[in-house]
Order: C-alpha cells, then sequence, then structure tokens
C-alpha cells in the first residue's frame, strides 16, 4: 500500500516537472521572438515559420500583422527616404523606419557605357555602389516594407525581371511598390521628359503585375514663385490611365500643394476603395501642421500616407492624435459627412433662418446645430457691401459669418444672396476667411438662375453664376434655384433638363433647390434630378410665407422616397417637426 502511495506521488511529481519544463520553453520561445522583433528591423518575415505575405497585399496589413502598428492608420507608417547607396541602406536598415523608399535607375544611364543593370541612384547620379540585386538580398533581410521609384523607363523591364525571380527562388513576402512620376503636373512644362505612362503600366502587367502601383505627377514648386496647383484636368487624366487596373493604387501627391487640390484628391479616392494617396515633402517645402490636419480630417485614416519630415512630422501626429479636437473641414463638402446624422438622413438635419444681430446670436446660443440660412442684401449707406438682409441696423456679411465661425457648435452656411452683384464680394470674404484658416464649417451659395429655356430677366445667368464661382472661390457647395415665376406648373421636363445640363460635369457638390408646393406636381422632375450624378442632391424648402404645412405635404412625401441621404428639408421649425412627426409614426 505504502509502495502505491509513492509510486503515485512520484507520477504526479513527474507530470508537474513536464509542465514546468513546457512552461519554461515556451516563455523562452517568446522572449526570443521579442528580442527579434525589437531588433531594429533585422527580424525578417521569412525567419517565422508559416508567415506570408503576398507582395501586392496592404502595406498597413503587412504591418498590423508584424505588431508594428495597432490599427490601420497610415499616419502611423514611417518611412525612410532614399535609402540608395549602401551606407545609406545600412542606415536605413538600422533605423525604426517601416517602409524604405529607393531610387532606381540605369547604370551609365544615357552615355556610351550606358548597361541593363538596375542601380540605386537618384538623377543626376547614374552609377552606384548597390544594385538593385545587392539592394534587395540585403532589405530582404529585414522586415522593410518596399517602394522602389523609376527615374527612367529603361531601369523598369529589368528590375520587375529581378523582383519576379527573386518572388519565385526565395520569397519577397511583404509589400512592394512600384512607382515613377508618369504624368506632367503642376509648374513642369511638357518637353520635361517624364517615364512613359503606358510602357510603365503595361511592363507591371506582363512582368510583376503582384505589386501596388504608385504613379505619380512631375511636379516643380519654388518657394518664392507663384506656384500652380494640381488641376482636375491632371487628376483626371491619371484616372483615366488606372481606371482599369485591378491593384492596388496609391498617388504621390506633393504635400505643400495638397490642400488647394483637395477636392479634386476627394473625387479621386472616391473612384475605387483600392485607391490610397501619399503625401511627400522636399525637405523644404513649406509644409503646414494645418494643411495635413486639414487633409487627415477630411478623408479615412487608412487612405492617406504621410512621408513627410520632422520636425513637421511630429508636431504633426502630436496634434493629430489628440480626442475631441476640432475638425478643420472642407467647406464644399458633404452635409451627411459633417453632421453625421442619425442613419445617414437628412431629414435630421434642422435648418434655421436668421436675419438681424439678435436672431443669430439666440441661435448660436440656444440652439444645437444645423444649417444657418442667411440672406444677403445691401444697405444703401453701404451698397455693394454685403450685409444680412432684413436687418434693421447695418449687420455686415463680415461680422455674421465671424460670429458663426467662432462657435464650437457644428453650423452650416448658407448664403442666399438676392442680386448678382453682390455675389463676388460675398465670395472674397469667404476666400479670405479660407485663407485665414477660420472657414472649417460647410458652406452653401445659393441664387436663383436664368439659363436655356428657363431664361428669365432679372436673374443671373447660369453660366456667370458658375464662372464667377470658379474665378474667386470655387470651395463650396453650389446651390441653384429657378425662376419662382416660372414653377406654376411645377418643376417640368425642360426646367429640369436644362438645369441638370447646365451643372452637369462640375467637381463641385450641387443642389438643386426646389420649393414643395410646385414640387408636389413634379414626380418625374424628381426622379431627373434624383439620377442627374451621385454628386447632386435636392434641397425642398417650406416655409410659412409659402403656404400652410398641408400646401407642401405631397411634394415633400415625394421627394422622401429613396437616397434619403441626397435629400435635405429647408423647414420652418413647425413644418419640420410635423413633417418628422408624419414620417417617422406613418
Amino acid at each position: 500500500m505504502e509502495k502505491r502511495v509513492i509510486e503515485k506521488k512520484a507520477r504526479c511529481m513527474s507530470r508537474e516537472a513536464c509542465t514546468m519544463a513546457a512552461v519554461g520553453i515556451f516563455v523562452a520561445l517568446v522572449l526570443v521572438v521579442v528580442t527579434i522583433f525589437s531588433m531594429n528591423g533585422s527580424f525578417s518575415p521569412d525567419h517565422v515559420p508559416g508567415f506570408t505575405f503576398p507582395t501586392d497585399g496592404d502595406m498597413q496589413d503587412y504591418l498590423l500583422d508584424l505588431s508594428l502598428i495597432q490599427k490601420k492608420d497610415g499616419l502611423l507608417v514611417s518611412w525612410y527616404h532614399s535609402a540608395n547607396n549602401k551606407s545609406e541602406m545600412e542606415k536605413a536598415l538600422k533605423s525604426d523606419a517601416m517602409v524604405l523608399e529607393a531610387d532606381v535607375n540605369i547604370e551609365g544611364y544615357n552615355t556610351d557605357g550606358q548597361t541593363s543593370i538596375p542601380i540605386m541612384a537618384h538623377p543626376p547620379d547614374i552609377y552606384s555602389d548597390n544594385t538593385l540585386q545587392e539592394w534587395l538580398d540585403a532589405v530582404l533581410k529585414s522586415n522593410k516594407g518596399i517602394k522602389l521609384d523609376f527615374k527612367t523607363i529603361e531601369s523598369v523591364g529589368p528590375s520587375l525581371d529581378i523582383l519576379k525571380k527573386k518572388a519565385l527562388e526565395s520569397g519577397i513576402n511583404r509589400p512592394v511598390w512600384l512607382n515613377a512620376d508618369i504624368l506632367h503636373g503642376p509648374n513642369v512644362p511638357g518637353f520635361i521628359e517624364v517615364v512613359n505612362a503606358t510602357s510603365f503600366l503595361n511592363l507591371i502587367q506582363e512582368k510583376f503585375p503582384n505589386a501596388t502601383i504608385s504613379p505619380g505627377w512631375q511636379v516643380l514648386y519654388v518657394s518664392l514663385l507663384p506656384n500652380k496647383t494640381y488641376t482636375r484636368a491632371m487628376v483626371e487624366d491619371m484616372y483615366e490611365l488606372l481606371k482599369n487596373v485591378t491593384q492596388k493604387v496609391t498617388f504621390p501627391i506633393r504635400a505643400v500643394m495638397g490642400k488647394n487640390a483637395w477636392p479634386h484628391f476627394k473625387w479621386l479616392l472616391e473612384q475605387s476603395p483600392s485607391y490610397s494617396l501619399t503625401l511627400w515633402q522636399e525637405k523644404d517645402d513649406p509644409v503646414t501642421v494645418e494643411d495635413l490636419l486639414f487633409i487627415r480630417d477630411n478623408s479615412q485614416p487608412d487612405q492617406i500616407y504621410y512621408d513627410i519630415y520632422d520636425p513637421v512630422l511630429s508636431a504633426f501626429k502630436e496634434v493629430a492624435f489628440q480626442p475631441n479636437r476640432s475638425r478643420r473641414f472642407y467647406s464644399g463638402g458633404n452635409l451627411i459627412d459633417y453632421f453625421k446624422p442619425r442613419n445617414s438622413d437628412g431629414i435630421y438635419i434642422q435648418w434655421h433662418s436668421i436675419d438681424n444681430r439678435i436672431t443669430l446670436m439666440t441661435l448660436l446660443k440656444e440652439g444645437d446645430s444645423g444649417m444657418i440660412v442667411v440672406p444677403v442684401g445691401e444697405t444703401q449707406s453701404n451698397p455693394g457691401v454685403p450685409t444680412v438682409d432684413g436687418s434693421d441696423v447695418d449687420f455686415q456679411l463680415q461680422e455674421c459669418l465671424d460670429l458663426i465661425l467662432v462657435s464650437p457648435k457644428p453650423w452650416g452656411i448658407y448664403l442666399k444672396i438676392k442680386s448678382q452683384e453682390l455675389l463676388s464680394p460675398s465670395l472674397a470674404l469667404l476666400k479670405h476667411l479660407n485663407e485665414r484658416k477660420f472657414l472649417y464649417n460647410p458652406t452653401w451659395i445659393n441664387m436663383d438662375v436664368s439659363y436655356g429655356r428657363f431664361a428669365t430677366p432679372g436673374y443671373i445667368g447660369g453660366d456667370q453664376f458658375i464662372k464667377e464661382i470658379n474665378k474667386v472661390f470655387p470651395y463650396v457647395t453650389i446651390a441653384p434655384g429657378w425662376p419662382k415665376e416660372l414653377l406654376v406648373q411645377g418643376y417640368t421636363k425642360p426646367l429640369v433638363e436644362d438645369m441638370t445640363s447646365l451643372f452637369k460635369g462640375l467637381w463641385q457638390e450641387v443642389s438643386y433647390q426646389l420649393q414643395a408646393v410646385p414640387l408636389g406636381k413634379s414626380l418625374l422632375a424628381i426622379q431627373m434630378l434624383q439620377q442627374s450624378s451621385p454628386r447632386h442632391s435636392l434641397t425642398v424648402e417650406h416655409q410659412l410665407e409659402q403656404g400652410s404645412y398641408m400646401t407642401g405635404y405631397k411634394g415633400l412625401i415625394l421627394v422622401r422616397g429613396r437616397n434619403t441621404d441626397k435629400v435635405f428639408y429647408n423647414l420652418h421649425k413647425d413644418y419640420s417637426n410635423n413633417f418628422a412627426r408624419d414620417v417617422f409614426t406613418s
């Protein structure tokens, strides 16, 4: 009996010893892995059994898998520029940078001694102590992501052959970005050579399609000279080249020019979920934290990478990650994005009309949020100076906007401009506020216009309305209406066809201004307007002077049928409450 007890104790002690040994081995393995990860990039994914990652995979997914970032956010990704010669490459490999950017040229380019060997060099350098083959051999021993910037079309084919061979023989096991400037960009004359776009894209598809494509514009920026920025045409030309590729695409954008061209890049990002932007900086570019915050606040965190130098980058990160900071919203941005109403439904956005300083101050104090409708006129004592129309005392538009913009609450601005003489000075005021970095509220410009089959004396021409906005301050939502005297039969087909043709192709957001009573006769018009463009919306107005709630009810309910994120309701407060009740209780 005693012997069996002793044997049982021995077996228990043996199991405990085995368990302790197993725990010890596990802890040791964990420590080894942690040590490897902490060695400033010396860890290679190839050294972890079972770890694989495709070369066309998402860069942020890769860094997440390695626990180098904790969430998908391009601001968390760090970069090393021009890791070209062996000395610079070694510094890069020992650094904390997550992605290495390096330039690829062809040895002896454009000389009698030109070869077909890809080397790591930025023009004007055409020789290097580092070939692409040697560079890859060294970098693939680390965990760094790869971005190759091709400076000549001659370097692309041989480089892709090397990448393809390396992927087949030993594996690359990380994202690879292929970059080249393939179009002429801001301030660059047409005679400057760029990498041939068609050849660049065709070579990628033929030789190494499993990569992220990074097609850019050749850009010139001189801080002491006037500089143009990216135009809509430049962005659309790039999209035409890339719209049919199946790979992920990241567009490199010179950061100092990014804000002023933001509407175009925002449009570009909307064309595909596979698109992103990479903001880059030359060391002397006067990039500001404020401009970077603007771009971040009008995009998703995983849509933008920031290849920016310190100290700007550190200062930007410090502010960007602050909780509950004020948002730098794009003044021409979408109301749903700004107010974020329940279920993305425009019915939840409130509209408020003001006509003097007292009604505005009361609203700013007692209200929570919404669009503020400001009628813009002029006084006899100050002709040509935009003033809040209807005010007993001189209440200039500038003072009105200043009061709105200093409010911590989310307000939108709707300028209902009464005469074409006041359009330009009102836009100039908005431009001034924007340049001073005060205008971070959605801003709409409304006028009833004359055009085509609804040409009417006494109204601004539709073409002139658009031209003036684009000339003075284009970063707004355009909110055109029809002459009231033409709406007796409702919004007829000719009225709708000519209005939509007038605003077809504009890059701004457009919201057609409709009156509820004539809209009740216009089911066809509603369908035509809602189908005109994904960037166009409808705003239905019904105020006390336009009739009772029930006289406008049919128009309101007809427009309610679909696309609730594309319909807004500029209603008297009582009508707004009644309509919400009827919609949600019927």
